[in-house]
């Protein structure tokens, strides 16, 4: 039996769980053989998830919503503890756009279909504005801090190291840190038939990527220099302090999360983001 493991730089735990082979040592002993299917961007997973590439997968909290509303077959697994990253909705220093109801009639750039969608409706919502009064910009998952300043727009949502990127190329502000708009979490999970068919296999891989950030939290200088060769780029020094500070552990699916996914999901309804209502729950694992 093989496991198919889609993975990407901004998903640390399968990341760091595709380079590290000793991580990988329980995981085999369960699935037989496993693979790891590499690619920047993790907007990619759903498709690739869906089209049989790979198995599982592991993404921020927008993808697993919107392949619920397109009636694809997803099944959580796992979710990880909230991740402050330092960034957030941040404007120039001098930018007369004092709070998030200044965004009104501004331009924002952000990875479109990311997690980040997540945390701008949330702001969005917050300051009493419709989705269509912001215009959004899209920017590539991997988007470095000159990428983001290329974008030409008022705002920009950005975390590190492209946010510690960005600090150094020009003078900026945090209207909304991280915290204050979402938990952002890592989301594992995978394509509905194979999870239900392979239960073993799937409980191994969240087993797995728990283990994995358990070994990270205590190798954050591996790491960093891990992702400072990753396509995020940056270097182990910038890496360090947000590593340091991140919040590392995988748990189980529970009420939480899910209330998490709901909001979120309800929110992307109302902004016309997705195209029909979802029940979050429906994408529970079998209990």
């Amino acid at each position: 039996m093989t496991i198919s493991i889609g993975t990407h730089p901004n998903n640390l735990a399968t990341w760091i769980l595709s380079h590290v082979e000793e991580l990988q040592k329980p995981l085999l002993q369960v699935a037989g053989d496993v693979t790891f299917t590499r690619y920047d961007d993790g907007r990619r997973t759903v498709g690739l998830l869906t089209g049989g590439t790979i198995d599982v997968g592991a993404t921020g909290s927008t993808p697993p919503i919107v392949a619920q509303a397109q009636d694809l077959d997803v099944v959580y697994l796992a979710a990880s503890e909230p991740h402050p990253d330092p960034g957030g909705i941040v404007v120039p220093a001098d930018s007369p756009i004092r709070d998030l109801a200044g965004l009104r009639g501004r331009s924002i750039a952000f990875t479109v279909g990311s997690w980040q969608t997540h945390a701008l409706a949330v702001a969005v919502d917050r300051a009493g504005l419709a989705w269509q009064d912001v215009t959004v910009t899209d920017v590539a998952a991997t988007a470095q801090g000159q990428d983001f300043l290329d974008a030409g727009t008022d705002s920009w949502l950005v975390v590190d190291p492209a946010y510690s990127q960005l600090r150094a190329l020009t003078d900026i502000r945090v209207l909304a840190p991280t915290e204050e708009l979402v938990r952002n979490r890592s989301v594992f999970f995978g394509r509905g038939d194979w999870v239900r068919d392979h239960p073993s296999e799937a409980q191994a891989f969240v087993d797995a990527v728990s283990a994995t950030e358990r070994w990270a939290a205590g190798h954050l200088e591996e790491v960093a220099a891990l992702l400072a060769r990753s396509s995020r780029g940056g270097t182990p020094e910038t890496w360090l302090p947000a590593l340091t500070k991140r919040h590392w552990g995988v748990h189980a699916v529970d009420e939480e999360f899910l209330a998490e996914q709901q909001y979120g999901a309800d929110l992307f309804h109302r902004f016309g983001v997705i195209p029909r209502a979802i029940t979050v729950v429906a994408a529970a694992p079998a209990r």
